[in-house]
Formats: structure tokens, C-alpha cells, sequence
């Protein structure tokens, strides 16, 4: 008798949270920085760097807020300075994140936490203000009734949404607290791709 083995490879990907937005994302899809054993703050590319480290968004909007916040220096326990900051700017242009697959995965993750209300009747009960994203090919009904809230269109269609999601299909339309770190992570990313045109 003959047995066959199936293996399937999971690679679990280490989760961190930007010390700014505190939206949660794959380690790798984050600008690492440390507090050097000599004291100073360092952007630390390749990630292996030792020292007390802390995590950024690769977007100029988190960037800012942590020079303004002071967030970085609380985090690292050392205050940057000008160098560091033109240092953190260039990687964070050059990162090359791919941002649809960060969308979606934003997206992914906002569902198994539970945060994601999907279709417009769960939308509309909501009390929370929400941010409603609509796939590319909504119908004119649910267009209108996005209008009504603080919304935004995907670049997928409604089978692409339904599959991020992890649903059957037909999913048009999906809903966010606007203060969540999801939606707020969300709106940076598509930002950036956009040319700060969201």
C-alpha cells in the first residue's frame, strides 16, 4: 500500500505594530529603526541591527507624525536627529511596499479581528462613523449609498474583494470605524498609491 503526504507550507510572517498609526502589519512590510548601542537612532534597513528598535509605515504621513508626536524618541528612548529623519524619508521612498497586496491584506486582517462590516445593511446600523470601501464594479445603488459616508473605491472588483475578505461573492461593499487602526492604515496606503489624492 502506497501513502501519499501532503504538506503545506505556512510560513508564519512575525506581526508588528507601527509605533505611529499602531496599524498592525508583517514585519517585513515596516521600516525597522534602533537606538544604537552607542545612543543613537538608527534606520536599520536589513533589520538585524542590535539595539532597542521600534517600527515605522513606510509613508510620509506616519513619518511626519512621528517627528511632530515625538513617538519614535519615546519609543527608542533617544531623540533623532535631522539626519536620521532624511534617512528614514529616503528608505520609506524607496521601500517598494506593492501596495494593493497591503490593502488586501490590511483587509484580511480587519476580518479576523472582527473590525470588517459587510454590506449596506450592516453598515447602516452601525452608530460609528465608518469609512465604507466599495469594490470597482459596485452597482449604482451601492455608489449612492457610499456617498452618504466617508468612502473610497477599491482598485478590485467584487470577486477580488469577496476573496481578500475570505466570502462566497458578492460582497459590493465593506465598512470600518474611522478611528481604527485599519482604516486608518487603509486610507495611508491608498493615499501613497494615489498621490495624495484620497
Amino acid at each position: 500500500m502506497t501513502y501519499s503526504r501532503t504538506t503545506k507550507s505556512t510560513k508564519h510572517s512575525p506581526q508588528r505594530s507601527c509605533t505611529v498609526c499602531r496599524a498592525k502589519s508583517d514585519k517585513s512590510d515596516l521600516i525597522r529603526v534602533v537606538r544604537s548601542p552607542d545612543g543613537r537612532a538608527v534606520v536599520d534597513a536589513a533589520k538585524k541591527l542590535p539595539g532597542r528598535g521600534a517600527y515605522i509605515c513606510p509613508d510620509s504621513d506616519c513619518i511626519e507624525k512621528a517627528k511632530k508626536s515625538g513617538s519614535l524618541a519615546h519609543s527608542l528612548g533617544v531623540l533623532p536627529n535631522e539626519k536620521f529623519w532624511n534617512e528614514l524619508e529616503e528608505c520609506a521612498k524607496t521601500f517598494g511596499v506593492n501596495v494593493n497586496l497591503k490593502v488586501r491584506s490590511v483587509l484580511g486582517l480587519s476580518r479576523k479581528s472582527g473590525n470588517l462590516i459587510i454590506g449596506t445593511d450592516n453598515i447602516d446600523r452601525e452608530k460609528r462613523k465608518l469609512l465604507v470601501l466599495t469594490a470597482s464594479d459596485c452597482s449604482e445603488s451601492v455608489r449612492k449609498f457610499a456617498d452618504s459616508h466617508e468612502n473610497i473605491t477599491l482598485e478590485m472588483n467584487i470577486d477580488e474583494l469577496s476573496e481578500t475578505i475570505g466570502t462566497r461573492g458578492g460582497v459590493q461593499i465593506v465598512g470600518l470605524p474611522i478611528n481604527s487602526g485599519f482604516a486608518k492604515k487603509l486610507m495611508s496606503l491608498i493615499k501613497r498609491e494615489r498621490g495624495n489624492a484620497v
